[in-house]
């Protein structure tokens, strides 16, 4: 019995030693390879080529709304597919649907179909996204859905724009990216001051990514419309702040977290009282495989 404890010991002592031996080795090349002055530290590469194919991708985004009390009313989600890198730099939306509750725990039912935005296809270099004619075919009142263009416009931007000014862990002002936009009608929404940073340096989809950390506080936000036989307008203010993570070998965005959280006072010219809501809002943007 000693002797089978022995060499129970020996065996184990050795495989220990084995794995320790491999860790180290794998350490000390993970250490030579990302070492401190490592030049994937110094700078994010800016002539990124571009992807041999189409790039697709799943956008889920979901609304949450609130009394400011903190009391809930109701939740939305809106989700559509997204294909850039198209011939003739084209981009185009498909499948996207809206299901809405007011239930605040269980999931979401399928939704809506938004047929109205089903193979949109633009450039977004020369399309004006900003202007009532690039929705000509949408409904007006027809926000989240809207928002979805424009939310991957803004991530675009976050992503490619500032690569050459970016310096890790060193806040950025993006400034010409700040001022209002205006939202094709509806209102105007004024970025006060976009923050960039370059965070590190990570493993997505298999790829090494850079992660851009971007936040905009305190943007107002203004949108007068119709609905239906009443006048709609709402003005409040915004916060956003998210990551997007870009491949390090080709100009392909990995994945992207977005959150809001939005103040309004919102006003119906059938309504004798004004209402005052907050709503916060997840995004994620998952690449398809």
């Amino acid at each position: 019995m000693k002797t089978f404890n022995y060499l129970s010991s020996l065996k184990t002592l050795g495989a220990a030693f084995l794995i320790a031996l491999l860790f180290a080795n794998y350490s000390a090349k993970a250490q030579k390879r990302l070492a401190p002055g490592d030049k994937i530290f110094q700078s994010l590469p800016v002539n990124l080529p571009l992807p041999a194919k189409p790039q697709r991708y799943h956008i889920t985004t979901d609304y949450f709304n609130h009394t400011l009390a903190g009391a809930f009313i109701d939740k939305i989600r809106v989700v559509g597919d997204f294909t850039t890198n198209l011939p003739g730099n084209k981009e185009k939306w498909n499948n996207v649907r809206i299901a809405k509750s007011q239930q605040l725990s269980g999931e979401f039912g399928l939704g809506d179909s938004q047929q109205f935005i089903e193979n949109f296809t633009y450039q977004p270099a020369t399309g004006n996204i900003t202007q009532p004619e690039f929705f000509r075919n949408f409904p007006m009142d027809a926000v989240q859905v809207k928002n979805l263009v424009w939310d991957m416009a803004g991530i675009e931007a976050f992503a490619w724009g500032h690569l050459d000014s970016l310096k890790l862990n060193k806040t950025y002002e993006a400034k010409k990216m700040n001022g209002a936009v205006e939202l094709a009608g509806l209102g105007t929404f004024t970025n006060s001051n976009i923050l960039l940073t370059w965070k590190g340096i990570s493993m997505v989809n298999n790829q090494l990514c850079g992660l851009i950390d971007f936040r905009a506080m305190d943007n107002p936000l203004e949108i007068n419309m119709k609905m239906g036989d009443a006048d709609f307008s709402m003005k409040g203010r915004s916060h956003y702040w998210g990551t997007v993570y870009i491949s390090l070998n080709e100009k392909v965005i990995e994945y992207t977290e977005l959150l809001e959280d939005v103040t309004m006072e919102i006003k119906m010219s059938n309504l004798s009282k004004s209402q005052f809501v907050y709503t916060t809002r997840y995004m994620k943007v998952e690449k398809i495989k």
